[in-house]
């Protein structure tokens, strides 16, 4: 996959503009927006056709990305995907349902500012926009994993996790939601069913046939099909 080629900010600029959210250059947190041209983006385009023909005109809304394992990259997925629909004018909302090992803030300088899916979940207040960091990039949003405690994955099994998913499908084209690895726990399980289908991430030389056949099983099982599987060969 390609480096990013975003310069750094420098202290010396003045009058300091105000701040606009900008991809990371860190190597390991790689947003294919800044190559356009490579290879890896036009898998992610590829990926974006296949959503918007297959999933999108048929009136799906949200959609979980779920990994079998850690580190096959659901969330490096995640953030390309939302970015290559918001660019081709897909209103989209990314959050992040990690809230155990919440990863999508590292692509994102500065920081997010929002709250987080976490308070969202704890708020007594109907309102999701509150909590989301709005035109992050044109089309898209975001709302983080904010800052959950060691209970922090159980608000997601509550009732109103369903009603904040609801309100996004009503709010937005698109909802694309990380969740952490399903062998660790069943929060993307949780998600999946909530959403209604899943995507599949798998890695190169790292995940194996038999974890995803169990991952697609249960998310059969729990009426959350999979409507694909992606093959990261980072």
């Amino acid at each position: 996959m390609a480096r990013s080629t975003a310069s750094k900010r420098t202290a010396d600029r003045a009058p300091r503009p105000a701040p606009v959210p900008t991809w990371v250059s860190n190597p390991a947190r790689k947003v294919l927006v800044t190559d356009p041209d490579g290879a890896a983006a036009e898998a992610i385009r590829a990926l974006r056709t296949r959503i918007q023909s297959q999933h999108l005109q048929m009136g799906r809304r949200a959609l979980a990305i779920c990994g079998p394992t850690p580190e096959v990259g659901c969330t490096f997925v995640a953030v390309n995907l939302a970015i290559a629909l918001a660019q081709i004018g897909v209103k989209t909302l990314l959050i992040d349902g990690d809230l155990r090992n919440p990863s999508v803030h590292t692509y994102f300088d500065p920081p997010l500012t929002g709250g987080g899916l976490y308070e969202c979940l704890r708020s007594s207040a109907d309102s999701v926009a509150e909590f989301t960091d709005e035109n992050v990039m044109p089309n898209l949003d975001v709302l983080g994993a904010g800052n959950p405690d060691s209970m922090g994955h159980e608000l997601l099994s509550s009732d109103k996790f369903p009603d904040i998913i609801n309100t996004c499908v009503r709010d937005y084209d698109m909802t694309i939601i990380d969740t952490p690895p399903a062998n660790s726990c069943a929060d993307g399980l949780r998600i999946s069913t909530v959403t209604g289908f899943a995507l599949i991430v798998t890695r190169k030389n790292h995940t194996l046939v038999s974890d995803v056949r169990i991952l697609a099983d249960q998310l059969k099982k729990e009426r959350a099909p999979a409507i694909g599987t992606v093959l990261n060969i980072v």
